[in-house]
């Protein structure tokens, strides 16, 4: 998730005001007393539909909590039938465990992350009688305008009616974060300043480039003896490069972190940041905590090497995950520095207008619908400074 590139890193305004929204959802979940005072009646019920990325999920599952209502989280997974689009209606390509937990009672609210939840999404929808609303976050692969609200970011540039475009991913990790006493213990032994180093791994057409995050490493090793180095992988990173990454990380106050402290305590408890080029997700997260924060170059893979010469070339046209219109976003914006001068951005993070477009589906109408053509903001807002891995 071509998008209109006047956007670039505006935030959308919104077609109602915040009252207007928050009204809209009294209208459909309270009930009005015979004296003219509202009545609860129930909170919304949502369905989180999350899958094997964990930065996709964590965007749900900030959406969900910015919106107060009751959620259902379903962590499903999937058969391999979850690749063929044409042959996986309904629950066909939903694991056997997973598929009982898709019965009734219905929620009022979908969200769903990924390619492989969209059937599974439309399958509540056609169980509810239509009454289910459907929001997907990311890349779903296929047209989804039949969803009520899609909400994508500049690596996954599209067009259409139901589309809400946002600069980053959701969720602030750094402003969210409250550090239990073992994870405050335990960082008290790592003096400041802290440089956190975020390391991903191979993303479609792009691979780490292992001589310049070698590069990096020792660099940063350097540049303050007195300070510390936590170096923290992902996922998707390969074992070799934890290996290596082991084996460079020598000094008394350099460590690579597995899974404790959590990612959010580390964002917001370091002083400096760099990340590997590779995750949009990351890359947002480190942005939003109010560091400074350098890229790490990353490298295009052997495919990605063939799409430019055979494809991007030739046609013009970029590939799916567009990573460099990311790239080419920040840098205009003076969002992201390099190892060498990390850049500490100013901007707003995206969970309350996400938040905002969900709640606006319960207004009388159809919001979305209306408003086929909504107009972008052209400045980034009020900064406000903070402070899982893709």
């Amino acid at each position: 998730m071509s998008m209109p590139r006047t956007s670039e890193l505006a935030f959308l305004s919104s077609p109602f005001s915040r009252s207007d929204a928050g009204d809209a959802t009294k209208s459909a979940f309270f009930g009005v007393r015979s004296e003219g005072r509202l009545e609860p009646k129930r909170q919304p019920l949502v369905w989180l539909l999350l899958g094997g990325r964990a930065g996709d999920n964590n965007q749900a599952i900030a959406l969900a909590g910015a919106l107060g209502w009751t959620v259902e989280t379903k962590k499903l997974r999937y058969n391999l039938l979850r690749r063929l689009p044409r042959v996986r209606p309904g629950l066909a390509s939903l694991a056997p465990a997973s598929r009982l937990q898709i019965t009734r009672p219905w929620p009022d609210v979908v969200i769903c992350v990924g390619y492989a939840s969209v059937p599974v999404a439309r399958h509540i929808r056609e169980q509810s009688n239509g009454r289910t609303k459907l929001v997907h976050i990311g890349n779903p692969r296929e047209t989804i305008d039949d969803f009520d609200l899609q909400i994508t970011t500049p690596q996954y540039p599209r067009q259409a009616r139901n589309l809400l475009e946002l600069p980053f991913p959701i969720g602030n990790p750094a402003r969210d974060a409250r550090p239990a006493s073992d994870e405050l213990e335990w960082l008290n032994n790592f003096p400041h300043p802290r440089r956190l180093v975020v390391v991903g791994g191979p993303a479609r057409h792009w691979e780490l480039d292992e001589r310049k995050l070698r590069s990096t490493v020792r660099k940063l090793a350097r540049k303050s003896p007195s300070g510390s180095l936590l170096v923290v992988t992902s996922p998707r990173t390969p074992e070799r490069t934890k290996r290596m990454l082991e084996k460079l990380l020598k000094g008394r106050h350099h460590v690579l972190v597995h899974d404790f402290p959590s990612f959010g305590t580390l964002l917001a408890r370091s002083q400096e940041i760099y990340v590997t080029a590779d995750s949009v997700s990351m890359l947002s997260e480190a942005i939003l905590s109010g560091r400074p924060v350098g890229m790490v170059p990353i490298r295009r893979s052997l495919l990605g090497k063939l799409s430019n010469w055979f494809w991007e070339r030739p046609l013009g046209r970029p590939t799916i995950p567009d990573l460099r219109n990311f790239w080419r976003l920040l840098k205009d914006r003076d969002l992201v520095g390099t190892v060498d001068l990390p850049v500490a951005g100013q901007v707003c993070d995206t969970v309350e207008q996400a938040a905002d477009a969900v709640r606006r589906l319960f207004a009388p109408g159809d919001v979305v619908e209306e408003r086929k053509g909504w107009s972008a903001d052209p400045h980034l807002g009020a900064a406000r400074r903070a402070g899982g891995r893709q």
